[in-house]
């Protein structure tokens, strides 16, 4: 055992199975270059290594670290040597119970840098020898007594002077702790020689602990495998003997010519076929749940960056999923930027954005822009309900929370303000009236009005008086989406001509990447989303500019709510031969020829065969039903728009701009309460303030102006089997009455053309059926009998 630095000049030695090793030097040394190829070299060798680099940027223990490097404290000098060395040991405490876990285990520790660094660099801050002798023993005692991190066995300092070594940083890939060139260290060449110094005094000083490797040799930088070379040699005798299970047959090296890797997860033969080692079963039985079977799922052990990144790897690479995971992944588990910007960026497989999930919150959003973040159909979504929340509750400063478009000159948010607080103060009214007059009225006897009872009329009230909500009311909106969902979400949101849109598109892309940069890298970048980005606001704009050149400006008249605009097939019986198509050996085109010639009881009984018996509204008939299309034009108020809007498995969906001009109805529950004047009086300051701001130039902002109860035009697509979704799902007695009625007169229209298919939707307009509850189970009871019986 070697011996080792101590106050009073005492020594002491570590027991432990393993063996740490410590890489030191300058900054621009090539110690990194060294430290892969020293640990690349232990493992070739057969040696369990395990490796830690310091300080670790990646980790929050670092954080005053890299405040320092990047001159937050202010220049070199501002900060002790103290205070600094303190914000590097607690980093490396951190760290302290992996390494004594590793040593203990009897593996080869190795660090790129350790306290050695820190006597190095903040020993220049003495000019003084004996202070910084005192320095070097006061960190000593901190680290190893008090703190009780691990001690070295041996430092090896790779010494270059100061004038090469700043050459090389200048090299150096760009850094995760600093956007800059240098850090504060590097870039003062002053502090660069006088650590040289510092470093060949403790090697001197302490050559138990310390020992110094010259890489430059008549003023020239050795090649780097000259250096590897005098490095290993070096080594070589301080090594353990090497683990005894690499004895046994599995791991017998000369034997099998087996060269072990990743930490000893894996072995390869010479024919190139893996085989996974016991260290990497134990690996894999607490990563996954089935380390042997054929079909298995990931434990919390891995993070979900680092599982979607080696599921990513599937569609390159042939091996059994787990090596993969052993030979690309689990040395790198801890590092999830970085293991996804390898992915992405050196194996060009951006399919990892389709399998990491993020939830995101969008505070204060007018509900102008919750419509626009709900626009996507593979995200999912959750937003403050209307029905459930009072919106008269006022904020610190004392305003109700509605949006105030920024862009406004300060005469127009006057006048705006005013209105929307005129008309949230009569909500506030209504709605507290409402809630009085709902509950006084009702029907339940006293005993039987609990805290269920006290929501449903909460519900009932917040249901007929939401209409008067402003579209500027604000709400939080939560969503979960893939990276690519995100991805494609912003650069939606910076397309938008709508201020608040792209406004909010920015702070998703900038709060986005503190979390997974790597999947929206590209977002902006002028040849990848802002190409895209571009494109998509300049098609909007030009199409905008072309329809109101040739389209005339006023606004149309529409009698019915709904208009069913196309229908494809026209006969329901069109669908057959998509039902049958996969139990045939025909091709399509034949099997129409052969359907053509069939009686109608023959469609008939095909088509009831493959509807099935429903038994509830979730026994939805199969994806044949996906090639029967219904177009809607549908007038109908913005609250009822918003709550189908939440059906985004749809082939198209667009709404034109809010409007007043298509004007409101006055819910019933309104005239049973006698609130019909303050109702009407929140319309008419609505319509005045969309004037206001439409002839102040502001258009397009005129539409937060609008009322949830003002009606606009909106259309839809959407396949048949959505339709049984949609219209059973939204006529429920629970659903609010609006769309229960519109939902309702679409379904009417749709089953004038497809009588059959309507006639399938059995759950429209009705509650789920115990009895037919009870028969499913039933039903569900004996197939799984009969499958085990089979």
């Amino acid at each position: 055992m070697q011996p080792t630095i101590k106050g009073g000049g005492e020594v002491s030695e570590i027991k432990s199975n393993g063996l740490f090793i410590v890489l030191e030097g300058t900054d621009g040394s090539g110690k990194g270059t060294q430290f892969a190829l020293l640990a690349d070299k232990l493992k070739k060798e057969g040696y369990n290594v395990e490796t830690f680099d310091f300080p670790r940027y990646d980790e929050p223990s670092s954080h005053f670290v890299k405040q320092y490097l990047n001159g937050i404290y202010g220049g070199l000098n501002d900060v002790g040597p103290y205070t600094a060395s303190l914000f590097y040991a607690l980093d490396r405490f951190e760290a302290g119970y992996a390494i004594k876990k590793a040593l203990a285990s009897g593996k080869i520790v190795l660090a790129n840098r350790f306290t050695g660094a820190n006597m190095g660099h903040q020993g220049t801050k003495f000019d003084n020898t004996e202070e910084r002798h005192g320095y070097f023993v006061w960190l000593d005692n901190i680290e190893f007594e008090m703190l009780k991190i691990p001690r070295p066995d041996k430092n090896f300092v790779l010494r270059v002077p100061a004038d090469i070594a700043q050459i090389l940083v200048d090299h150096k890939d760009k850094r995760s702790y600093t956007d800059k060139k240098r850090d504060i260290h590097e870039a003062d060449i002053t502090h660069l020689e006088k650590s040289v110094e510092v470093y060949d005094n403790l090697c001197e000083l302490f050559p138990n602990d310390f020992q110094r490797i010259d890489c430059v040799r008549n003023g020239k930088l050795l090649p780097i495998a000259t250096i590897h070379k005098l490095l290993w040699e070096t080594v070589q005798p301080l090594l353990p003997p090497k683990p005894s299970h690499l004895d046994t047959p599995e791991f017998n090296i000369e034997t099998h010519n087996i060269t072990p890797s990743n930490e000893s997860y894996l072995a390869k033969d010479t024919s190139g076929v893996y085989s996974i080692t016991p260290l990497g079963k134990a690996f894999l039985d607490d990563a996954i749940t089935n380390s042997t079977g054929d079909v298995y799922g990931f434990t919390e052990k891995l993070s979900s960056v680092t599982i979607a990144a080696a599921m990513a790897r599937l569609s390159r690479r042939g091996d059994d999923m787990r090596v993969t995971l052993l030979d690309e992944f689990a040395t790198s588990a801890d590092k999830d930027q970085k293991l996804i910007q390898k992915v992405i960026t050196a194996y060009g497989d951006d399919s990892v954005q389709q399998l990491v999930g993020q939830h995101m919150v969008v505070e204060n959003a007018s509900n102008l822009l919750t419509k626009k973040l709900e626009w996507g159909r593979l995200g999912a979504y959750l937003e403050q309900s209307t029905r459930y929340i009072y919106y008269d509750q006022k904020d610190k400063k004392g305003n109700y929370r509605f949006y105030v478009p920024p862009q406004f000159d300060n005469n127009t948010k006057n006048i705006y303000s005013l209105a929307m607080n005129k008309i949230f103060d009569l909500y506030s009214v209504m709605v507290r009236t409402l809630t009085t007059y709902v509950r006084k009225n009702s029907s339940i006897p006293a005993s039987e009005r609990d805290i269920a009872w006290q929501g449903a009329t909460r519900a009932q009230a917040c249901d007929a008086i939401r209409t008067v909500l402003p579209v500027a009311t604000k709400s939080t909106v939560g969503i979960f989406a893939s990276g690519q969902a995100l991805e494609s979400l912003i650069m939606h949101l910076l397309a938008d001509e709508l201020k608040e849109a792209r406004l909010t598109g920015q702070k998703l892309l900038d709060e986005g990447r503190k979390i997974f940069p790597a999947f929206l890298e590209r977002a902006d970048k002028a040849e990848r989303g802002g190409a895209i980005i571009a494109y998509k606001a300049k098609t909007f704009s030009s199409v905008k500019e072309l329809a109101k050149k040739y389209l005339p400006q006023n606004y149309g008249q529409q009698d019915q709510p709904v208009m069913l605009t196309n229908v494809y097939p026209n006969n329901e019986f069109d669908l057959i031969p998509n039902m049958v198509y996969e139990h045939s050996n025909l091709s399509l085109k034949e099997i129409k020829q052969e359907v053509e010639k069939w009686s109608y009881d023959k469609k008939e009984a095909v088509f009831m065969a493959y509807i099935g018996e429903r038994l509830n509204r979730r026994h939805k008939p199969g994806r044949a039903l996906e090639n029967v299309y219904y177009s809607w034009d549908i007038v109908c108020d913005y609250g009822i728009f918003r709550d189908l809007q939440r059906h985004r498995m749809v082939d198209d969906l667009a709404w034109q701009p809010l409007t007043p001009r298509y004007g409101y109805e006055i819910p019933s529950l309104i005239e049973q309460a006698d609130l019909v004047e303050q109702f009407e009086q929140c319309f008419d300051i609505s319509m005045e303030l969309y004037s206001q701001l439409q002839s102040a130039g502001y258009e397009l902002e005129a539409q937060y102006a609008t009322l949830l109860g003002h009606k606009m035009r909106w259309k839809v697509s959407y396949n048949v089997r959505e339709a049984f979704h949609l219209h059973e799902l939204r006529t429920s007695p629970q659903g609010h009455p609006g769309y229960r009625k519109l939902v309702g007169q679409m379904h009417e229209l749709l089953a004038q053309h497809h009588p059959l298919l309507a006639e399938a939707m059995k759950f429209v307009n009705k509650d789920e059926d115990p009895e037919l509850t009870r028969l499913a189970a039933e039903r569900a009871t004996q197939y799984k009998l009969k499958l085990l019986s089979n």
